[in-house]
């Protein structure tokens, strides 16, 4: 494998601000001229192959190890991420009056949107593209927010470019395809990346701390507080000069944009904001049930006041432990969430998180099995009961395990018997993070 060209401070500040950076393979023409050959027979001839493009057209793998996308990949996620199972060729046929702007579902997943940055997609251009082929588009610097009105008060971007451009995003990002007005067809391969383990050191070309990058909107403590947590530090935290009253009120604006400065302020405060931040939970949890549950593919705990709780901290861990006792299955879940987007910073709640596994309601038991899997190889006492969600009822449970497996590793080898028989799981995901697993696993 070629050395890896990864990113500067700059660069990774830009991603966490913008939520994209694009790149630009060192491939001659004629690798991205075959690729593109292979992907018009194959779409002529057999249709769409879905996540089956990369056995398809193997050749797409030489994009994957291109030194600059290699690069950029462990720098964003760490020198261990994975190549998701699901991949898409998106195909944007002339005359096309393309898409609405939209955030990605979590493959088959229930998942909590998180502003940390543990999963990224990539865009890769097998040929020229220029406007009126209907592009990609995105609204910069929208990753953060779950409000279509607050992200469309964005300007859209069109990502144009050459044959082998490659833009890596923030999984939450909102995007389209544009209209593709011209007398060519347009294809866009997408991949999806996921960290299997916790930062604990910078990962990229890394020479200076200080967060340099300018701009309010994402929020910039937010951003800081997202470039902290990738270095492995909690950095320092200056509280906000608001009263707590003043920052619990925010959190009831119709601004998102204002939510969550006031979610990042009251942060701030640690121990200080816990009982104003835990009846924000349960207020909020309790208020957005409903909507959430509603909404396709949303986690109940997609919640402002989980957010705040996660950027807490440490002095969070405690109150979470207790929540995961509560009679309201929603706060149990939502303090598993939170101890998952903790990580390894609440690796002693193995004991906790184990026992919630059992839980009776399935949002509790998919953010539980999710946050092991972040606590990573300290985990390894949950492994067996890991192993029974492999059994789960729930298809996105089954294939969350699985992959809580894989980032725990060689501690998971207890596991190995079951995932040899989940090789066969009527859900694709499920089968492929076994097959994961037990790689990661070495078995």
């Amino acid at each position: 494998m070629p050395t890896p060209i990864l990113l500067t401070d700059a660069q990774v500040q830009a991603y966490l601000t913008n939520g994209y950076i694009t790149v630009q393979t060192a491939h001659p023409p004629a690798v991205h001229q075959n690729i593109h050959r292979q992907i018009e027979t194959l779409f002529a001839t057999e249709g769409n192959p879905g996540n089956d493009i990369l056995p398809q057209v193997p050749d797409l793998y030489q994009i994957l190890r291109d030194p600059a996308v290699d690069g950029a990949l462990q720098s964003l996620l760490g020198p261990s991420y994975l190549i998701h199972p699901h991949r898409h060729c998106h195909h944007n046929p002339s005359g096309s009056q393309g898409q609405g702007m939209h955030q990605d579902s979590y493959e088959n997943d229930q998942n909590v949107r998180h502003h940390r940055t543990r999963w990224t997609m990539a865009f890769y251009y097998p040929q020229d593209v220029s406007l009126d082929m209907g592009p990609t588009a995105i609204l910069p610097a929208t990753q953060y927010y779950n409000s279509s009105k607050q992200a469309y008060e964005r300007e859209e971007q069109s990502l144009c470019g050459r044959a082998g451009t490659v833009t890596i995003v923030h999984y939450d990002l909102w995007h389209r395809a544009m209209p593709n007005a011209s007398d060519r067809d347009r294809f866009m391969v997408k991949f999806l990346f996921t960290r299997m383990s916790e930062p604990q050191t910078p990962t990229w070309d890394h020479r200076d701390g200080a967060w340099q990058a300018e701009g309010t909107d994402p929020p910039t403590e937010l951003c800081r507080r997202a470039w902290d947590w990738m270095r492995g530090t909690n950095g320092s935290t200056a509280p906000a000069a608001a009263a707590l009253d003043e920052l619990r009120r925010a959190l009831d604006t119709d601004a998102e944009a204002e939510r969550l400065r006031a979610v990042y302020a009251l942060a701030a405060r640690g121990e200080e904001a816990m009982p104003v931040l835990l009846n924000a939970l349960r207020g909020e949890a309790a208020a957005r049930l409903e909507t959430n549950l509603a909404n396709a593919h949303t986690n109940p705990s997609q919640l402002d006041a989980v957010a705040a709780l996660s950027a807490v901290g440490r002095p969070a861990v405690p109150h979470m432990v207790e929540l995961l006792d509560e009679n309201d299955w929603w706060l149990r879940a939502a303090a598993a969430d939170v101890l998952g987007d903790l990580g390894t910073t609440a690796s002693d709640t193995v004991p906790h998180l184990t026992r919630a596994l059992d839980d009776e309601a399935e949002w509790v038991r998919r953010n539980a099995v999710e946050a092991l899997g972040n606590i990573g190889p300290v985990a390894a006492d949950a492994v067996p009961a890991l192993s029974y969600r492999l059994r789960d009822s729930e298809s996105w449970i089954r294939h969350n395990a699985a992959l809580s497996l894989a980032k725990i590793g060689p501690a998971a080898a207890e596991a190995v018997p079951t995932l040899h028989k989940n090789i066969d799981d009527e859900d694709s995901y499920a089968r492929a993070n076994a097959a994961v697993a037990l790689e990661r696993i070495g078995a």
